[in-house]
């Protein structure tokens, strides 16, 4: 935060530590991951954007929110990085413990988990009506454990 932060800045950070305060609760109840976060308050990043390198990034206030959060901390643990676009053929994620897992939550032996080269669905929680019941924050939570897995992180 800036050494002398506006209203604006104070109110953005509320709403940020918010959503971050309840998306790392999820994390934190269904996934032993453990990484390191850079969170911060740009104005002029138009939603949010998250890096492998740990850094998030939240600008418009209407993404500050957990679910939100929770997508841009999938981006810091490997979702959209060259390992997992490097495992996506037309539209798919090869990967077989994301797959796998997948499968494991719908019961349905021919679903695939869909891909571009930044993002999966479902349950990558890509825009906050994906999020239902909590059961879809829990089945995101065991998708990006098998994503790592097949991605090697």
């Amino acid at each position: 935060m800036a050494p002398a932060p506006t209203a604006e800045q104070q109110s953005a950070y509320a709403m940020i530590t918010s959503a971050m305060d309840e998306a790392l609760s999820h994390y934190n109840c269904y996934t032993s991951i453990e990484k390191r976060l850079s969170v911060s308050y740009v104005p002029s990043v138009a939603t949010a954007d998250g890096n492998v390198n740990g850094s998030i990034r939240f600008g418009a206030l209407s993404s500050m929110n957990y679910i939100t959060a929770m997508h841009e901390i999938s981006h810091t643990l490997g979702v959209g990085s060259f390992e997992f676009g490097a495992m996506v053929r037309d539209g798919v994620f090869t990967g077989e413990a994301a797959t796998s897992q997948l499968r494991a939550i719908t019961g349905n032996e021919s679903d695939a988990v869909h891909a571009d080269n930044q993002h999966f669905w479902p349950y990558g929680l890509n825009y906050t009506s994906e999020v239902e019941t909590t059961d879809d924050l829990v089945n995101h939570c065991k998708m990006v454990i098998a994503i790592r897995e097949d991605i090697g992180y």
